[in-house]
């Protein structure tokens, strides 16, 4: 993990992914790719990396990281993914083109894979089109990157992924011409989130044709990725694309906003790794027109946001997403997130566990992930079930609000993602209806698993709201102010029914 600020890129290890270690050492350990410097306008001692993503094969850890900044010339950035290697997973990384040389184990590896590094950047982007020599590379919407203010077109060059599949774990590779290959998604604001592609055993981005290129993939045609979200400026970043072999599904999960005022993360779904991905109310992802993308807040159906629990402590701007597959099959949710009861400039990194719905829609257990062996899906009874929760139901919309932060000040923001959505008393009854003052309605689980469950939602005037579906399960609330017990129920539903409340997400905890 990592950020702008030095030294960035801290490792710290778990072996249940609750109780984590520190380590004193940075994975790269000042070892920067000299082309990466010089592309960002850095130099060792002011060398910032932010956003890494690991790989482990053939015995060894390869790394793609990156960094915009505008340390050449103010208001033009430019944003640069470099490629590093090392013998173990806490590091020191070497730039690609070094690597062999600093480690004989290293070395050997490369050496029997028959692969050596003439460079080692992966792609590169900047604002002005004469800090590039191909700038037909940033026509991403048929308009040069010309410096013209506006951030309308060329790939921010940050926040790689590699493209798995949550149902094994295993890289998806892709044939290009006749070359094993991986997916990679990377960018941000501007032009949008690409998808590249990079050989499977060097990483090296590959041309149209599958060949390997000991070049930065900006500097060919059909290289540097084709555009599947975000675009026309719509503030999409920090990207990631998942494959479920088990729902058939291409998922592509986006952080959108404000980094430290409205950010949320967003998710859609496609049959295809190219796309279209759409959002569980059936919204394309992908912008191609400025005017719908500043409406950007109301795509990507909102699988975790801004929220909070009454007598809880609770989350603002979560975002930064990765996701993953534990060794005994778990599938996790890791995110940073700003609070509702400290100032923005403290931030927490948490994990929680995700589910596939049996439509195909992701749900988070909405509370912090902790290595319990009950927190999974297993029958339930309906008595069991029953009860009150505090239930949060999710909304988007392109309005926006002034709002003030736990010790911030008034700033303007996403009324949706920027203010938090304030749970409400519900009541689950035993005989399967819904009371409260806010919601009524109708809920059931499942006689044949015990833990899926279905809800239909109205309001208590008897407006319908949607049908939701998903799951419930043991959970332990963190956030329970005091010291009364945390262990409780919850559940973690969408509507994806094209009705009322279609691509919102219901959730919420029994007290």
């Amino acid at each position: 993990m990592g950020n702008v600020h030095k030294p960035g890129l801290q490792v710290r290890t778990s072996k249940d992914l609750v109780h984590w270690e520190c380590s004193a050492k940075s994975a790269l350990q000042g070892n920067w790719d000299k082309d990466f410097l010089s592309w960002v306008g850095q130099n060792g001692a002011s060398a910032t990396t932010w956003a890494p993503t690991v790989i482990k094969q053939n015995g060894l850890y390869y790394m793609f990281h990156g960094v915009i900044t505008d340390s050449i010339t103010p208001g033009q950035p430019t944003a640069c993914i470099a490629l590093a290697i090392a013998s173990g997973p806490t590091g020191p990384f070497y730039p690609a083109v070094t690597a062999a040389s600093k480690e004989p184990v290293i070395a050997e590896k490369l050496s029997a894979l028959g692969v050596s590094y003439a460079q080692s950047v992966l792609v590169r982007y900047a604002w002005s089109s004469s800090k590039t020599k191909n700038t037909a590379s940033y026509k991403t919407l048929d308009a040069e990157n010309s410096g013209s203010a506006s951030w309308n077109g060329g790939f921010g060059a940050i926040d790689p992924e590699f493209v798995s599949d949550v149902s094994d774990g295993r890289l998806e590779t892709v044939k290009i011409g006749n070359n094993d290959c991986y997916a990679v998604t990377y960018g941000s604001w501007k032009g949008g989130i690409a998808l590249m592609y990079v050989d499977a055993v060097s990483l090296k981005p590959v041309d149209a044709a599958g060949n390997e290129l000991d070049a930065p993939a900006d500097t060919v045609d059909g290289a540097f990725g084709t555009l599947i979200a975000g675009g026309a400026g719509a503030a999409f970043e920090g990207a990631q694309v998942i494959y479920n072999k088990n729902t058939g599904y291409y998922y592509i999960f986006v952080s959108m906003g404000d980094l430290n005022n409205d950010y949320r993360v967003g998710v859609g779904r496609s049959k295809l790794l190219t796309g279209p991905y759409l959002d569980a109310s059936g919204n394309d992802m992908k912008f191609t027109m400025p005017g719908i993308a500043a409406a950007y807040h109301a795509y990507g159906s909102k699988i975790i946001g801004a929220s909070a629990v009454k007598d809880e402590l609770s989350w603002r701007c979560p975002g930064g997403e990765s996701i993953l597959r534990s060794q005994d099959g778990k599938i996790l949710f890791a995110s940073h997130s700003r609070t509702n009861f400290l100032p923005g400039y403290y931030f927490y990194l948490q994990i929680r566990q995700m589910f596939f719905t049996s439509d195909g829609w992701p749900v988070l257990n909405q509370n912090e992930y902790y290595n319990g062996s009950d927190e999974r899906l297993f029958p339930l009874t309906a008595e069991e079930i029953a009860g009150t929760y505090d239930s949060i139901l999710t909304s988007r919309g392109s309005g926006t609000r002034t709002y003030t932060p736990y010790g911030g000040s008034p700033v303007d923001c996403n009324a949706f993602d920027g203010v938090p959505a304030e749970s409400a008393e519900m009541t689950l009854n035993a005989d399967g209806t819904i009371g409260g003052k806010k919601y009524k309605g109708t809920w059931r689980v499942s006689v044949d698993d015990g833990y899926t469950v279905t809800i239909s939602l109205t309001k208590a005037d008897g407006k319908n709201l949607g049908t939701f579906t998903g799951y419930v399960l043991r959970a332990t609330d963190w956030a329970r102010r005091g010291r009364g017990p945390r262990k409780t129920l919850t559940f973690t539903t969408i509507d994806a029914n094209n009705d009322a409340e279609s691509g919102e997400y219901f959730f919420g905890n029994k007290r």
